[in-house]
């Protein structure tokens, strides 16, 4: 009503007529520090030092699938392998996962493969026999045989390496382990020689008193 009218104008009348508020002074801003650019960023001393460069092979060593990768450094030397197998057992693949491990930390650490080459070459273990995929290598005497005879190949320039025959691939085949005449079990003796003869031996009866006592 006119009473609430009179009332407003009494309270903003007083700020009609009033000057306007000053403006709070706003600080200078402050002068741009440079910022130096920012050189090309350098890769860390591992990824530098190996790409991801290699060769993957995909083959069958007795109708088993195997796959082999292999990493390169810049001047394409072996690094790092690694061993995939299809079908085999949990254990089985675990221990050539592991073995693939090691011969990596080995040529980290400056371990020649041609020493590698010459350890697990010829190696003889199922399975074995003709290799699918691979046409340098027509025959194999186990997994470790088809890879170590392929990296020489690939890494060494080893085309030296004999290739085995169907004989050696063959399941009662002797690897090269057994023929440096090492004892098997159980041992066998010369001929001519008898068996020793178990002694049983006799235990003290127990219980028995001295006669008189």
């Amino acid at each position: 009503g006119p009473a609430a009218r009179r009332a407003m104008e009494a309270a903003v009348g007083p700020f009609l007529q009033a000057d306007p508020p000053v403006p709070v002074a706003v600080p200078a801003a402050l002068p741009a520090v440079p910022v130096p650019a920012a050189g090309p960023r350098r890769p860390p001393a591992a990824a530098s030092a190996a790409r991801r460069n290699g060769i993957t092979w995909r083959v069958s060593v007795g109708g088993h699938r195997i796959a082999l990768r292999t990493t390169e450094d810049a001047a394409g030397g072996l690094v790092e392998i690694a061993v995939t197998l299809s079908k085999e057992g949990a254990a089985f693949r675990s221990l050539m996962d592991a073995l693939a491990q090691a011969v990596s930390l080995g040529l980290a650490r400056g371990v020649p493969l041609a020493d590698y080459v010459e350890a697990y070459a010829y190696t003889r273990f199922g399975p074995a026999g003709t290799v699918e995929g691979d046409p340098d290598i027509p025959r194999a005497t186990s997994f470790l045989d088809w890879i170590f005879r392929r990296l020489a190949l690939d890494y060494l320039g080893r085309r030296d390496l004999p290739q085995p025959s169907e004989e050696d691939c063959a399941p009662d085949a002797l690897g090269s382990a057994a023929r440096q005449v090492l004892p098997l079990l159980p041992l066998e003796l010369p001929p001519g020689r008898p068996a020793p003869r178990r002694v049983a031996r006799r235990r003290p009866a127990r219980g028995l008193r001295a006669a008189g006592g």
